[in-house]
């Protein structure tokens, strides 16, 4: 309503605004402690699923990639089978394992006589027969080693041009110091490729020594085996693969060597799933 001083005079009234009208009441702060715990605890519980989770599976998935890595050797593996007894077919038996001169002297590996069989003829014809693996012509063609002879499941094989894939030789085995055999009468299964650890160049002269060592191991061309934690490849005459445990029994391996003992194994046991 109107209001008058002393005097008479009007004097307007200034209201104020609800706008800016402030609270004396102080704001409420929400507690958000409920949700952090929530978080906190399906977090805990995702983190010990997980570990749980990966402890029991690791294994398997680990298993599952090393068999798929196999199956990669096993398919160079019966590339270079298949080479070693189309010359079988074509010379009356396998090659010699080590090419050695009128003198004896080696010069270079059986992986270069197969290389017409593999594809590889052009290469072939590159080398200089006469003279050793490392003369001034063959070391040449060290860089051109064929992706075959290599695994890639060997961290430095295939950048050193070294080979993965071997031979079993010595006495009893289908490459004997007096040369080797004939593909024909020989018993089933027979070891013809195994795997080992890598340390020598493709063309040079390198096997499996049987009358020096026949152990699985991690020893670079000395034994069996060595790419892999739980187990080791290998191919058979009649191009079958084969894939062995580590603690594989010695009585087993010897059986599979030899190309005509007749010895009774349960090689089924170790056939690789096609």
């Amino acid at each position: 309503m109107p209001h008058f001083n002393d005097q008479g005079v009007l004097v307007p009234t200034i209201q104020q605004s609800p706008k800016l009208k402030q609270s004396s009441a102080a704001p409420s702060k929400k507690r958000t402690w409920m949700p952090v715990w929530i978080a906190s605890a399906i977090f805990a519980f995702c983190v010990i699923f997980g570990i749980i989770a990966i402890t029991n599976l690791w294994p398997r998935l680990r298993q599952s990639i090393q068999r798929t890595a196999q199956s990669q050797d096993f398919d160079k593996m019966k590339s270079i089978a298949a080479a070693l007894n189309a010359y079988s077919n074509r010379y009356g038996t396998y090659p010699p394992p080590t090419v050695k001169d009128a003198d004896g002297m080696p010069l270079y590996s059986w992986r270069v006589l197969v290389l017409p069989f593999m594809g590889y003829e052009d290469l072939y014809k590159k080398f200089d027969l006469a003279k050793p693996w490392d003369s001034a012509v063959n070391a040449n063609l060290f860089r051109e080693m064929p992706i075959e002879f290599a695994s890639q499941n060997s961290p430095d094989a295939l950048g050193n041009f070294e080979t993965n894939y071997v031979l079993l030789v010595g006495a009893g085995t289908l490459f004997p110091p007096s040369g080797p055999v004939s593909k024909k009468g020989i018993d089933q299964p027979t070891l013809l490729i195994v795997e080992t650890k890598n340390n020598c160049i493709w063309s040079c002269p390198g096997d499996l020594d049987l009358g020096r060592s026949f152990k699985v191991g991690n020893k670079p061309m000395v034994d069996l085996g060595g790419l892999y934690q739980d187990s080791f490849t290998a191919m058979t005459v009649d191009e079958e693969a084969m894939r062995f445990p580590l603690a594989v029994p010695q009585s087993v391996l010897d059986a599979l060597v030899t190309p005509n003992g007749g010895e009774n194994v349960q090689a089924s046991t170790f056939m690789a799933p096609k």
